[in-house]
């Protein structure tokens, strides 16, 4: 559901509250700590605590990133009427090429990522007199937010904030809300789970208590600290630790070694299911000794269908609006790479 029905508003009144600039407010999907999007002002709760490089310390979610993001970014985009693709000197250039340091394959990527991560993306767009785009640029997300249900854009020489022009930016919505959002329970598991378990490697035996048992020897605190200090070097290294004879040793609790292959593999699942990927993509380990060819057709036609289709069309339908292109006209990525069995020896080539 979009900001617009989720707040009741008319689309006049959307287009009213933001200038008419075409920057239509969809979405309260994104956070960040420098607030690309207020959430705190759209829902009145704080944000979800956590950021996009503490989701990327979580493996499966690396993993699921680099199969979404990495397969759709090399893929172009090319325009369409109706189902014909339009010859070359058709196209519009900025599908092909940038006047920037960013190629158009990472501009696709980078947005693919905001999406994922925000729920969100923005370009920035140059038109001329006709308001057809000449150029077209991912916004850095640090660079732009929505106060007081208007685009603001950062100034990256002054910081200021001033109001985006009409037609000066493009919001695109992914198809969910980002995976800082409905997943940050997930991601706040996967990192202690992960923290757990470089704890376990670090120290295999379970918490231990060295206990004083002559109370008429009591140890003073630098000499307890000492103690403590060369106990946890040993468990560390797997050596042998002395003990005096009124300390007793006492392990306290054991922690089930499947904990953390469990718990990991759970994660893996919970991450599949937010990016709509198949399971078997992220696991760890594989059940059977070997893939035939039948079951890597199947998962690369899975992945195609499903998963690259959810998080494309939503893209697609966003630079197929009339403020990108002519209407009657639409824009879509190539599938045609995927289509085949076998990986191609190289990438697309594109224009520049």
């Amino acid at each position: 559901m979009g900001l617009m029905d989720w707040l009741g508003l008319s689309s006049s009144a959307v287009a009213a509250i933001a200038g008419d600039s075409g920057a239509a407010l969809t979405t309260p999907w994104s956070s960040n700590d420098l607030s690309r999007v207020v959430w705190s002002d759209v829902t009145g709760t704080k944000a979800p605590g956590v950021t996009r490089a503490d989701a990327m310390r979580v493996p499966s979610i690396a993993r699921g990133r680099a199969l979404i993001v990495g397969q759709l970014s090399q893929l172009p985009l090319v325009a369409f009427e109706g189902e014909n693709r339009l010859s070359d000197p058709d196209q519009p250039t900025w599908l092909y090429r940038t006047d920037g340091l960013m190629s158009p394959r990472a501009r696709t990527l980078w947005t693919l990522d905001d999406l994922m991560f925000y729920g969100v993306s923005l370009w920035n767009t140059s038109r001329d007199i006709r308001g057809r785009i000449l150029a077209a640029n991912r916004r850095h997300p640090e660079l732009w937010r929505i106060e007081n249900m208007r685009i603001e854009l950062r100034d990256s020489t002054t910081a200021r904030w001033r109001p985006a022009a009409p037609g000066e930016v493009v919001l695109i919505e992914g198809p969910q809300e980002g995976l800082l959002t409905i997943a940050a329970d997930t991601i706040r598991a996967g990192l202690d789970l992960e923290a757990a378990w470089a704890q376990r490697v670090a120290a295999p035996v379970p918490l231990v208590e060295l206990h004083n048992t002559d109370p008429n020897m009591p140890l003073t605190e630098t000499e307890s600290a000492d103690l403590v200090a060369s106990w946890e070097a040993k468990r560390k290294t797997g050596g042998t630790a002395y003990t005096p004879a009124a300390i007793q040793v006492i392990p306290h609790g054991t922690t089930a070694t499947d904990l953390y292959v469990q718990g990991r593999n759970a994660i893996r699942l919970d991450v599949a299911n937010y990016l709509s990927l198949p399971s078997a993509l992220l696991e760890g380990a594989l059940a059977t000794a070997s893939l035939t060819y039948s079951t890597t057709a199947t998962k690369r036609n899975e992945l195609s269908s499903l998963s690259l289709t959810y998080w494309s069309s939503p893209f697609e339908g966003r630079l197929s609006l009339d403020d990108m292109i002519e209407p009657g006209r639409s824009i879509r990525f190539d599938m045609a790479q995927l289509a085949a069995l076998d990986e191609p020896a190289t990438t697309p080539t594109g224009k520049d």
